[in-house]
């Protein structure tokens, strides 16, 4: 039986819900904080005997959550999850609180329940325990907002400890360095996604791309056992790869979950093709080099443009399958059934969101760290239908105030649009990284963010019809941004 202050907890988060939406305001993480301060071990108790599965990592997680919640919907699901990516211990108890309702409804209708949680990486250590989730995905480890995580060895040691709280299955993403390493210790649980070795070096040779004056700065270029630099049988994109070390023999571990893919046609473009694959139970893509094997091999559609965003699409898919095994759940989350409902999932907010103002578009992509920001310039570099970016860069608390990383992004290989619009509280570095790359100055309107709106305007009006206008801003220009978007093209607010 729940205690009094449990539901005093539950009381008093709704009364703050409700007195926000009246001041027109999210209620996505002051519920949960209010509630945390009565009952300290609320999210526990709403956790208690719940199938839940947490994403944590520095990119992706947002897309991948998106990603998993539409499949299991679309799988038959009622699904509870952190819509707004509020993603600390005081977002992921707001959204449980106002999930509650439905997952008691759903039940009643005898339908399946499940919580897909995305977990902030320097919380996970904090939050797994309570969650206790029966799969946690980690998707890669980046450096990003060093004045708030620090190096990348103190967040990978957060996550362990959240691993280590609880008894869930983990999945991994094969082809980082510093993500991989988290088997050890917990062999018997853990299962790996990511690029087959195979296409990756096929497409390394074929596409070798572009490179700047100076290389893209690597966050995992050396062994973290031994300090012997990595060699690299084949890559994808920053430190992500086929890795090895010659001096101790670490390596990375082929995954049971896989891409094939090839770059001839351009992953930037919406209906980009390719095969995911699952080695099944026990099993590797070592083991599925022959046409006899029985590897599933599905073709799909990528839902959300980027090369990135294959990765992201792997994990989901994994995620949904190791979860129907974890369940019992194998016919309703079978490997086929996931891949084809991955085909009908729909960008995240600010996460390749593409969004029609009349006869144009524009497409929010947020960008946060130097890989964040080369994948996102990557894409529009490739994009048929860009005309035009906007590119806004604040420095507030919740983006880091250090806004230097974005001078180990590899400008000089990108190929920008013709229209080149900048703002945001730090506009003047931002255009000075952008001419520092090789654009004319002609090129590019710049203007301090007190009238990013009117910049806004002026992009969307020069933007040919049936074109896309390309917006990357950073955490809070992007908030900034989708208030704006709300009041003038009556978009709803990102928290419904």
């Amino acid at each position: 039986m729940a205690s009094l202050r449990y539901h005093f907890a539950i009381f008093c988060a709704k009364g703050t819900k409700f007195a926000l939406n009246l001041m027109g305001r999210g209620a996505t993480t002051l519920p949960g904080k209010v509630a945390a301060k009565i009952d300290p071990k609320i999210l526990a108790k709403l956790c208690k005997d719940r199938d839940c599965l947490t994403i944590t990592g520095t990119n992706g997680k947002t897309t991948t959550t998106h990603m998993i919640t539409d499949i299991f919907r679309n799988c038959g699901y009622e699904v509870v999850t952190n819509v707004s990516g509020a993603n600390l211990l005081s977002g992921v108890t707001t959204s449980m609180i106002f999930g509650l309702k439905n997952m008691k409804k759903a039940e009643k209708e005898g339908r399946k329940v499940i919580c897909v949680l995305e977990t902030d990486e320097a919380a996970f250590g904090k939050i797994a325990c309570q969650i206790m989730p029966k799969v946690s995905v980690v998707t890669n480890l980046f450096r990003d907002q060093l004045d708030r995580f620090g190096e990348l060895s103190h967040t990978r040691e957060l996550i362990a400890k959240g691993l280590d709280s609880c008894e869930a299955e983990i999945l991994l993403n094969s082809d980082d360095s510093l993500v991989s390493e988290l088997y050890k210790g917990r062999e018997a649980r853990t299962s790996f996604y990511g690029f087959s070795e195979r296409a990756m070096r096929e497409n390394n040779e074929k596409y070798p791309g572009k490179s700047g004056l100076l290389p893209a700065s690597s966050d995992a270029e050396y062994c973290t056992g031994c300090k012997e630099k990595y060699t690299y049988t084949a890559r994808s994109f920053g430190h992500l790869g086929a890795f090895a070390c010659g001096k101790c023999g670490k390596k990375r571990v082929a995954p049971r979950f896989f891409v094939e893919y090839d770059l001839a046609r351009n992953p930037a473009n919406e209906g980009y093709e390719m095969t995911l694959c699952d080695a099944g139970a026990g099993r590797s893509e070592s083991d599925a080099t022959t046409e006899d094997t029985v590897t599933t091999r599905k073709v799909v559609k990528l839902p959300i443009p980027g090369t990135h965003n294959m990765y992201n699409a792997m994990a989901a898919v994994s995620a949904c399958v190791r979860m129907g095994e974890k369940m019992g759940d194998t016919k309703n989350l079978s490997f086929d059934q996931a891949a084809a409902a991955l085909e009908h999932v729909e960008a995240a907010f600010g996460r390749m969101e593409k969004i029609a103002i009349g006869s144009k578009k524009i497409c929010v992509m947020l960008v946060k760290n130097p890989v964040g920001l080369d994948r996102a310039l990557s894409l529009v570099a490739g994009a048929e239908d860009a005309d035009g970016i906007y590119m806004l860069l604040n420095s507030n608390i919740a983006d880091g105030k250090d806004v230097s990383w974005i001078w180990d992004v590899d400008f000089e290989s990108k190929t920008f649009p013709k229209k080149v619009y900048v703002s945001g509280d730090r506009y003047g570095d931002m255009m000075l990284r952008i001419l520092y790359s090789g654009v004319a100055r002609e090129r590019i309107d710049a203007q301090p963010m007190e009238v990013c709106a009117e910049l806004l305007d002026r992009a969307i009006s020069t933007t040919a019809d049936g074109k896309c206008l390309y917006i990357l801003p950073n955490y809070t220009s992007m908030l900034a941004l989708r208030s704006i978007l709300v009041k003038r093209y009556h978009l709803k607010d990102f928290w419904k």
